[in-house]
């Protein structure tokens, strides 16, 4: 399996109730499949992984799974602050046909970085899929070194990397010195495409939730003969990434998605629906772009 293309860091839906709702959840898998998107990640940042129940994590598993058409497959999010959790986590993935799975480093406390090798050996001993560890250090509290991840796909625990630290030095440190066929992906959107044409085989965009025909054409034309004809896609993200950040994180995203293609959603407390002053704020700067974003929608 490529561990290239475009992936999105698929948001959750959820019901009034605020449990997971799994035809949401299901409907919005096929609007990204619709799109010709490479894969999806579910239960990452973008999907509010730790604000989900254990039980519900198989059900909305199997339903996305269950609706992926056009070649589309499923990454799963794995990390936990335990390693004992974490390979229960990627195992039930695994049943659920995962084709790839994406673990952040213990969070909350911090362990050693040998503490955090053994967590990644043990995640890799436990399944036969490939392992990205997933560099986010403003969530998760702490950055993993290049040496690190470099040194686990040496050894073969790590197939690559999703970095998203937030600049692109980090993800140049992570593509220099990486062993023959260790993955990087960026996941800050405004820096898929200058990673791309620096050896990237692609990307994780979360405004592909948004737009997600936008973010497939960005990253195909990043990855052909001709880069530089992805750079007005780009200033267009780059636009687009202004906007969403006018509002909380992950709602704005949500909020986009259904304004923008209808896309079905639903929030879960503490991460609510946009406030009539936020709706408003964020209407207001979206509209210089909604007719430059309509060829993609």
């Amino acid at each position: 399996m490529a561990l290239d293309g475009l992936t999105v860091p698929m948001l959750t839906a959820f019901h009034e109730e605020g449990g997971v709702d799994t035809s949401r959840n299901a409907r919005f898998a096929r609007g990204l499949c619709d799109a010709r998107v490479d894969h999806v990640f579910l239960l990452g940042s973008m999907g509010e992984f730790a604000s989900i129940d254990p039980e519900e994590r198989g059900g909305l598993l199997e339903s996305v799974i269950e609706s992926l058409t056009w070649g589309v497959d499923a990454w799963v999010g794995c990390g936990a602050p335990s390693t004992r959790q974490a390979l229960r986590l990627a195992e039930e993935a695994e049943s659920a046909g995962a084709a790839a799975i994406v673990a952040v480093p213990p969070y909350y406390l911090h362990p050693t970085l040998e503490a955090v090798a053994r967590y990644y050996r043990a995640l890799h001993s436990a399944v036969r899929l490939p392992l990205l560890a997933y560099n986010i250090p403003s969530l998760v509290g702490y950055a993993l070194p290049p040496a690190l991840v470099h040194r686990l796909g040496e050894e073969g625990v790590l197939a690559g990397a999703k970095n998203t630290a937030g600049a692109w030095s980090s993800v140049a440190d992570y593509l220099h010195g990486a062993p023959p066929g260790f993955v990087v992906l960026p996941g800050d959107d405004v820096l898929a495409l200058e990673s791309i044409t620096h050896g990237a085989p692609g990307a994780i965009m979360g405004l592909a939730n948004i737009v997600p025909k936008l973010a497939v054409q960005l990253v195909k034309r990043a990855r052909s003969a001709d880069p530089q004809s992805a750079t007005p896609l780009h200033e267009l993200i780059v636009r687009l990434a202004a906007v969403a950040s006018d509002g909380p994180f992950p709602s704005t995203a949500k909020f986009l998605a259904q304004e923008l293609r209808n896309a079905p959603v639903g929030y879960s407390a503490p991460y609510d629906p946009l406030s009539p002053e936020e709706e408003a704020r964020v209407r207001a700067a979206l509209e210089p772009l909604r007719a430059d974003l309509g060829p993609y929608l």
